[in-house]
């Protein structure tokens, strides 16, 4: 029984782990990681200022729907 419940624990964890990687909750936090690599140079935003750039890169574009 002990090892089902592992089982399913680990299970709704990659499952949660996967809706937030798709939804893109977990932005930030991969670009911490990418932003610890040692060939790095660039300067770490704050959580806010992550967010206010990604919506300037995702807007700044045109957008001809029409």
């Amino acid at each position: 029984m002990r090892e089902v419940c592992r089982t399913m624990e680990t299970a709704l964890r990659k499952f949660w782990r996967g809706v937030r990687e798709w939804c893109g909750d977990t932005a930030y936090e991969t670009y911490l990681g990418s932003a610890r690599q040692p060939d790095s140079s660039c300067v770490r935003l704050t959580p806010e200022e992550f967010y206010v750039e990604q919506l300037e890169r995702k807007y700044s574009r045109p957008n001809r729907c029409c």
